[in-house]
């Protein structure tokens, strides 16, 4: 039996290629990132390379790693590193750089001093309520209770309002409770003469969908932010709240429960990363007394202090891992380049 087979359709005219047509965005995109990402690597491997012939630069990379300090400002700040410092001089040329980008602003009053209108913020159990207290408690040392306004938005926890009249009641100061922002616009009002009014929030999540209200309702003429950081905190903990938390405009920022934090290198490190302005350091529970100003040059000596061995310090042969995650990376949290100043 023959078989023959059926007559094919004739082809379709092929559509005219259209001259000038940009290829599709999502593969330039494709093709740009794979471009970065190359070369970062290449860079990394040189560097690498570089700082494998260099044992004072290979210490100090571990030096930071294990004090806590995250591999993109370990690497941002090595790669000032003076060619000519011996260990001695570089050693002192890294703790000098690390206080000079760990803004603190020495110039101005202690918040006690100062005065104004300040709005605690933060994740939950940072501290806020014993920080509010402190700040409190100094303001009306230097200027009598009648000085002090409290105010707590915190109406989720519970015996959130009593434990700030608790601390009022030791200071012979009234607290207020605000439920909303036409409360605590009126409340303000009430408070004008006061030296100091502190307002103690809600401790939220930073992906909490209630953060975002927390924050309209401060948004009130004078009322700046004081963001209180524990600094007990793992890196990635630190980055996720000062980024949810941030604003725009200067930020200042608490750095609380120093006393329980092993490693205070993760949070200098998210101070220097995201340009906070460091204005005061809890370092306890007693009020007044566990309170310090905020000093660079101690915090940065503190967080390079040897530490006791721990099961997550890397090797030194661990470094290449560390820099080569680092550099997939992108941004200014991850390089952050431009913001040191050697």
């Amino acid at each position: 039996m023959c078989i023959r087979d059926s007559p094919r359709p004739a082809p379709l005219p092929a559509a005219p290629l259209e001259l000038g047509t940009a290829p599709s965005q999502g593969i330039v995109d494709e093709l740009q990132s794979m471009k970065e990402l190359i070369e970062e690597r290449f860079n990394t491997l040189a560097w690498l390379g570089q700082a494998r012939q260099d044992p004072i630069q290979s210490n100090l990379m571990l030096k930071l790693i294990r004090a806590g300090y995250s591999p993109a400002l370990a690497r941002a700040v090595l790669e000032r590193l003076p060619q000519d410092a011996d260990p001695a001089e570089a050693v002192r040329w890294l703790m000098e750089v690390l206080e000079r980008n760990l803004r603190t602003d020495p110039e101005q009053q202690p918040l006690a001093e100062q005065g104004g209108i300040f709005a605690l913020v933060g994740a939950t159990g940072v501290g806020k309520t014993t920080t509010a207290a402190k700040l409190a408690a100094q303001c009306a040392r230097i200027h009598g209770p009648a000085s002090v306004g409290l105010i707590t938005l915190d109406t989720y926890r519970i015996a959130a309002h009593e434990q700030l009249r608790a601390y009022g009641r030791m200071l012979g100061v009234v607290a207020h409770l605000a439920h909303d922002r036409a409360a605590l616009q009126d409340l303000l009002g009430l408070l004008v003469g006061k030296k100091m009014v502190l307002i103690d929030t809600t401790g939220v999540a930073p992906r909490d969908p209630r953060k975002r209200d927390m924050l309209d309702v401060l948004d009130l003429p004078g009322v700046q932010r004081l963001m209180v950081l524990n600094a007990g905190g793992h890196g990635d903990t630190l980055d996720d709240v000062v980024a949810s938390f941030k604003t725009s405009g200067a930020q200042q920022a608490i750095l609380s429960k120093t006393d329980e934090a092993v490693k205070l290198g993760p949070a200098v490190d998210a101070l220097i990363r995201h340009q906070l302005v460091l204005r005061g350091v809890a370092n306890g529970q007693r009020v007044p007394e566990d309170w310090e100003e905020a000093d660079a040059g101690h915090l940065v000596r503190a967080s390079m202090r040897a530490p006791a061995k721990s099961a997550f310090d890397p090797r030194a042969a661990d470094l290449n891992f560390f820099f080569a995650q680092a550099s997939a990376a992108s941004g200014a949290a991850a390089r952050p380049r431009s913001m040191i100043h050697a």
